[in-house]
């Protein structure tokens, strides 16, 4: 039970960064959520069961591992070497992926995490964080907690994770967790939580958040039409006048440029169209990171923590960003070590089993990186790596160390 706490914990921490920001600032705030994370979850990393998993299981997987660190290491002295700079705030991202991996390996040979418990835990924090962010749109949150926003009004909370950005990540990986919960248990109370969650990031108007729950429930579509349709039936006429309702509300107050159910609508509506807003500038950035894209740099990646948003202002003004995360790892690290790096991410998907469907919840997530920036977000990578804590099918497994 003690190490069921120490991870929700470590989720109260992913969450609550922007509470930690406006007491001590940012730089202050990051050290001390990275750090308590590690702090709170280091004593369950059981280097016997790691070796064990790889020796036994996932020696593709350690394949993955060897490769990332040879390439971050070999991008390193290729960005010191063509540009005499180095984004060493981006190595602490690498080093903090695979310390949760490693976390989550332990875990999946010893199992000490209650899996239905930190799952009620993770919804209970996802709600929170959700109803705060909802305050805040309507300005009747008591503390107007930092994170940048622009245009649509305040409608672009940045909640208690302190960015806008952040908050809908985190949100929609536990909005898709519940989805697979009600679609495997046919549990009522996930599937009202994933609609509370999912209309929150809907009302934040984040494409991202939006196409890792449609991801989930687009795979296991998929993965088997008659049967999804068979048997979720009360789900697909439940979305599907929801959806109209909010499109007909939307359309009916549309003199209302601020409106929540408008611009979440308009939003919906462009997301395919590249010159709509937001989508216009991340194309330009798509080209930009074409253009940076030499031959060396693909084969080893010249610009580590260059490219990146965790850059220093006056470096990003320099080198821009991408947004995209599939384009940020290949000019980082090089093709190859953005290879190893999704490599790595994937294989998550082996720590959980086909029965609880969380790997549904691991493709979406990703999927979505391939157009937006996120692999540097640290509640986005916690939750991601971590997912397969989970994983309620089976006991303790027999071979544990």
């Amino acid at each position: 039970m003690i190490a069921t706490i120490a991870y929700l914990l470590a989720v109260v921490l992913c969450a609550t960064r922007g509470v930690l920001e406006y007491l001590i600032g940012k730089d202050a705030a990051y050290l001390i959520q990275v750090g308590g994370i590690v702090g709170l979850l280091v004593w369950y990393i059981s280097p016997t069961a790691i070796a064990a998993y790889f020796r036994d299981e996932g020696r593709l997987s350690f394949g993955f591992v060897v490769g990332m660190l040879f390439s971050v290491a070999l991008s390193i002295v290729a960005t010191l070497e063509v540009t005499d700079q180095l984004g060493r705030s981006y190595l602490l991202v690498f080093v903090f992926t695979l310390f949760v991996y490693f976390y989550a390996i332990s875990n999946y040979q010893k199992r000490f995490v209650r899996p239905r418990i930190a799952y009620a835990g993770l919804v209970l924090i996802a709600l929170i964080e959700a109803g705060v962010a909802l305050a805040q749109q309507q300005n009747v949150f008591p503390i107007d907690l930092p994170g940048a926003t622009y245009g649509f009004d305040n409608l672009r909370a940045p909640a208690l994770t302190g960015s806008y950005l952040h908050y809908p990540l985190f949100a929609a990986i536990a909005a898709s967790l519940c989805g697979v919960d009600y679609l495997v248990r046919k549990n009522v109370l996930s599937g009202l939580a994933c609609a509370v969650l999912s209309f929150a990031i809907f009302s934040a108007l984040s494409r991202s958040g939006m196409l890792i729950i449609l991801g989930t429930f687009g795979l296991a579509f998929v993965q088997g039409p008659i049967q999804f349709i068979t048997r979720n039936a009360k789900l697909i006429v439940a979305t599907v006048f929801a959806t109209m309702a909010i499109l007909i509300f939307g359309v009916a107050v549309s003199s209302q440029n601020d409106s929540v159910v408008n611009a979440g609508t308009e939003r919906i509506m462009g997301a395919t169209n590249l010159e709509s807003d937001g989508n216009d500038g991340r194309t330009e950035a798509w080209d930009k990171a074409r253009a940076l894209a030499l031959p060396a740099n693909v084969i080893a990646g010249t610009y580590f923590g260059l490219v990146t948003n965790s850059a220093p202002d006056p470096v990003k003004q320099e080198f821009g960003v991408v947004e995209s995360s599939v384009l940020q790892q290949i000019l980082n690290i090089g093709l190859m070590g953005a290879i190893f790096y999704y490599g790595v991410l994937v294989s998550v998907t082996k720590l959980a089993s086909s029965e609880s469907r969380i790997s549904l919840c691991v493709w979406a997530a990703l999927f979505q990186t391939f157009f937006y920036q996120s692999i540097e977000v640290i509640p986005f990578v916690f939750i991601l790596m971590t997912l397969p804590v989970f994983d309620y099918v089976g006991g303790p497994r027999r071979n544990s160390t």
